[in-house]
């Protein structure tokens, strides 16, 4: 299997995994050990308050389960043999939203391992996207 397909693939699943994490934190509180030690001493000994603000959901719907939907729809995607550009163009507004985002805890002065891995993943994923598509 190329490189590429293996960054691809682990992109995937630790989007997926940080996601699936976020929703927990949105519905429920976290472990401290997954959200990181600033966050936790905010509220409730998890990022509840990172994952129930304003900027945790779009149009109402959280953040983490459309990036749970993505995640699927891009392995089925993969599976299914789909163009390539057409899995960049679903990834492009989650790079932005992660873009937003990540600005927004680097303003704050906040850090969130569960945040952090869904935005780096993002990022790779665009990037092995790319690679796959030249």
């Amino acid at each position: 299997m190329p490189a590429v397909e293996i960054l691809t693939w682990l992109s995937l699943i630790v989007g997926a995994a940080a996601s699936t994490a976020a929703l927990w934190g949105y519905y429920g509180e976290l472990p401290t050990w997954l959200t990181g030690p600033e966050v936790c001493a905010m509220e409730g000994g998890g990022c509840a308050i990172l994952f129930r603000t304003s900027r945790a959901a779009l149009l109402g719907v959280p953040n983490a389960s459309l990036g749970v939907l993505l995640y699927l729809l891009l392995a089925v995607a993969l599976v299914s043999g789909w163009p390539a550009w057409m899995l960049i163009v679903m990834v492009v507004p989650a790079v932005a939203m992660s873009t937003f985002l990540g600005w927004s805890l680097l303003s704050r002065g906040l850090q969130c391992r569960i945040c952090w891995a869904g935005h780096v993943a993002n990022f790779t994923l665009l990037f092995a996207l790319v690679v796959r598509a030249t």
